[in-house]
């Protein structure tokens, strides 16, 4: 038996317990940073309103648009908290964490797609009026999606394989 298997265990289990408080934190600031957009809203207007300061976050295009990024990034932080969990417990690559990893690609996709392609348009569309689809090429969007498509691929060969085995057992 193996020593370290409980310290590894415990180590991993705080590692998960540690990214998603850090998630937490990280939503709160965006939350706080999307409030500090809507501040002057209320310093100009005397009064503050839930609803009226809500109605104006729609006419702002980048206080929705710039959320879609930052979201499905923690989404995908989350996920990974997830799978260090699982692969923790388990040991190996079992179904659950090999689901995990196709959540992990996923995300990360999503989200490259987000901010290549839909941000860009969406804003583009509300901006300037036009209704053309509009890419934002960025090196770091691609690389992380490459990376999704990488890890989701990995994982359904991965799952295909252990499927496989499973049936001859």
């Amino acid at each position: 038996m193996n020593p370290n298997n409980g310290t590894t265990t415990v180590g991993a289990g705080k590692l998960t317990v540690f990214i998603k408080v850090m998630i937490v934190v990280f939503a709160l600031n965006l939350m706080i940073d999307r409030g500090a957009q809507l501040l002057p809203v209320y310093t100009l207007g005397g009064n503050f309103d839930l609803l009226n300061t809500l109605m104006m976050s729609l006419k702002l295009p980048f206080f929705w648009t710039g959320l879609l990024v930052p979201v499905t990034y923690l989404c995908a932080l989350w996920a990974a908290a997830n799978f260090l969990k699982k692969f923790e417990h388990s040991k190996s690559f079992d179904h659950d964490s090999l689901k995990c990893l196709q959540t992990i690609g996923a995300n990360l996709m999503y989200a490259a797609m987000a901010a290549i392609l839909f941000v860009p348009t969406i804003e583009a569309w509300i901006n300037q009026g036009s209704r053309s689809v509009k890419t934002h090429w960025d090196i770091e969007a691609v690389t992380i999606g490459m990376i999704g498509l990488i890890l989701k691929f990995v994982s359904q060969r991965a799952q295909s394989l252990q499927d496989k085995v499973d049936s001859f057992v």
